[in-house]
This record gives structure tokens, C-alpha cells and sequence, in this order.
């Protein structure tokens, strides 16, 4: 009798795959340096998928679709130095390409494995502009900043006047709990109806802050 044997992988690289003459970037193998930049995914793509082969007698499925291939618009540096205006990455999601929207702002985490640049999974933040448009990070509470980053910079917060009714910064009341809105109260101005994000940071003055840092400690670390 067979043993089904499922296996959850986060990278599509388990030891049971076969890439089958498809060279996938290397996700793991990251080098300690990094870049921040800010921008807009203007192309979304599946790599080809993998055929998998697993030893006698085991049935090996991945609960991850193939790898992304993303092709960014930068337009915006915030640490380190990009040479060319759209760059190509790649990263891993178990939700495929409903993870990222097109035409819609993000900052990246932009990692290197010596040929590819690899964003982590799930580390790609949504970002909002003030009414002279420029790009921030828009805050639900003094700890909602992205993990990878230092904790500290949540002091960098200040109020800001958004442009819009931009979906990172208007949300349906209907979407948070009491205990939500108690927390969110300092950082939002709450109606009947929504719930509008007043405080966030700048990355100019994100910028600024890890201009002087070679590395800095992760909120997750």
C-alpha cells in the first residue's frame, strides 16, 4: 500500500522536485545585502511549472503554484542603489498572482543570490501618498509597519493628509472589532462608516534614517 506523503513546501525547491531543464532562482541562498525601493508591478508571470518526481511508494505535492516572475517599475529608491528603471524579480506565494495587483504602489525588499533579485515572501508592503503625492507608509497602529523593518522606525511616524479615498487608507468599518478600533484610535479617525488612516511615514524620512545603517535588526528577528 502506498504512503501518501504530502509536503508543504514554502519555496518549490524541496529535494523531491525535478526542475525539468526550468532553472528556478535560487530563493534561498541570499546574500546579507539588500535594497529598499518603491514602485509599481507592471507584469506578472508564473515560471513554467515543475514536474515533481518523489521516491518509491510516495506521492509529493507542493501547495504552492510555480514561482513569480515580476517586472517593477521602480520610482523610487529608499536603501541602496538600483541602476534601471524596471527590474525583474522574482518570489513565491501559496496564493500565485492574486498576491500582487498591477498599477498598484508597493515598497520591495530586494534581496540578491548573487545573479537574481529575490523578494522574500510576503514581504511586499502597500504604500499610499499624501495630497502632494508624496509616498508614504500608512499606519493602522504604532506596530503596523512591515516586519523586516526596524522597530524603531514606527517613531517615525507623523500625520499625514492622504490624497483620496485610496483603498490602503480608507477601510469599511465593518472590517475591525471593538479591541481593533480601541487600538487603531490614535493612528485613524473613525466615522459610522469607515475607518481612515491619519498617520503614517514618509519614506523620505525612512530614507534618512537607515542612510547611516549597513544592516539593521528585523521586527521578526
Amino acid at each position: 500500500m502506498k504512503l501518501f506523503f504530502v509536503t508543504l513546501s514554502l519555496l518549490m525547491l524541496g529535494a523531491c522536485s525535478s526542475l525539468n531543464e526550468v532553472v528556478y532562482p535560487d530563493f534561498v541562498n541570499l546574500k546579507p545585502e539588500y535594497i529598499i525601493a518603491w514602485g509599481y508591478i507592471e507584469k506578472s508571470e508564473y515560471l513554467p511549472e515543475s514536474e515533481i518526481e518523489c521516491q518509491k511508494d510516495r506521492i509529493c505535492i507542493s501547495l504552492d503554484p510555480p514561482p513569480l516572475k515580476l517586472t517593477i517599475e521602480v520610482k523610487g529608491e529608499v536603501y541602496g542603489v538600483i541602476q534601471s528603471k524596471f527590474i525583474t524579480a522574482y518570489t513565491t506565494s501559496h496564493y500565485g498572482l492574486a498576491t500582487y495587483f498591477e498599477h498598484v504602489p508597493y515598497l520591495f525588499l530586494l534581496k540578491s543570490n548573487g545573479k537574481d533579485l529575490i523578494i522574500p515572501r510576503y514581504s511586499v508592503k502597500e504604500i499610499a501618498f499624501d495630497i502632494n503625492e508624496n509616498p508614504t507608509l500608512p499606519m493602522l497602529s504604532v506596530n503596523d509597519t512591515p516586519s523586516w523593518l526596524p522597530c524603531e522606525i514606527s517613531k517615525l511616524n507623523r500625520e499625514v493628509e492622504y490624497n483620496g479615498a485610496d483603498e490602503n487608507v480608507l477601510h469599511a468599518i465593518e472590517s475591525f472589532s471593538l479591541e481593533d478600533l480601541n487600538t487603531i484610535k490614535d493612528f485613524s479617525s473613525v466615522s459610522q462608516y469607515a475607518v481612515r488612516v491619519i498617520r503614517g511615514i514618509y519614506l523620505s524620512d525612512l530614507k534618512s534614517y537607515l542612510a547611516d545603517k549597513n544592516m539593521f535588526s528585523s521586527c521578526s528577528s
